[in-house]
């Protein structure tokens, strides 16, 4: 079992080095997983990271793979898609950018996402917030994540299902005034 972590194109160093701190590898350990893979973005890993799970591995480098703990880590800096890793996953854990959250929930796996708390007039976490609220994530900060990683309710999370095409399209038209042809 894999986990997936992903900061987007966003630089959310605090997330990509704490899903690495050997108390979240040893609570993903505890829930099965067997390999995590990084989408780090812009960011880079702090040097006591890198020492500590890549040994020489420059922090400057695009792509990089070692096994630490018993578990295979891996980690890249961008790909056109990162669907096939989401879908791959068997836990997703990411910022709370939109199309992030849309596309872990529309997969239906367990999803904990990351709020920056360092970031003033974060518009995310009011997407995070509301849906955990709803129960279809956990969400959390980076120094919350391994507690977060061991929490029961990470796989009992509601579906989300996203509003029906049809409903949006009656709106627009609502809206705009158009009447839905006979």
């Amino acid at each position: 079992m894999s986990c997936f972590v992903t900061v987007g194109t966003t630089l959310f160093e605090d997330l990509i080095n704490q899903v690495l701190s050997e108390k979240c590898v040893e609570n993903l350990k505890k829930v099965g997983v067997k390999s995590i893979k990084s989408q780090i973005g812009k960011g880079n890993f702090e040097k006591s990271t890198l020492d500590r799970v890549f040994g020489e591995l420059a922090d400057k480098s695009d792509q990089g793979k070692a096994n630490y703990q018993g578990i295979n880590v891996e980690f890249y800096r961008f790909k056109p898609s990162i669907s096939g890793d989401m879908a791959e996953a068997f836990i997703i854990i990411g910022h709370a950018g939109a199309g992030t959250c849309l596309e872990a929930l529309a997969l239906q796996k367990p999803f904990i996402t990351v709020t920056n708390d360092k970031l003033m007039d974060n518009h995310q976490t009011e997407l995070a917030d509301k849906l955990s609220d709803d129960g279809h994530l956990l969400q959390c900060t980076p120094m919350t994540l391994a507690d977060s990683i061991l929490n029961e309710n990470l796989f009992k999370l509601r579906p989300f299902k996203p509003a029906s095409k049809n409903l949006v399209a009656e709106h627009i038209r609502e809206l705009v005034g158009v009447q839905k042809l006979q």
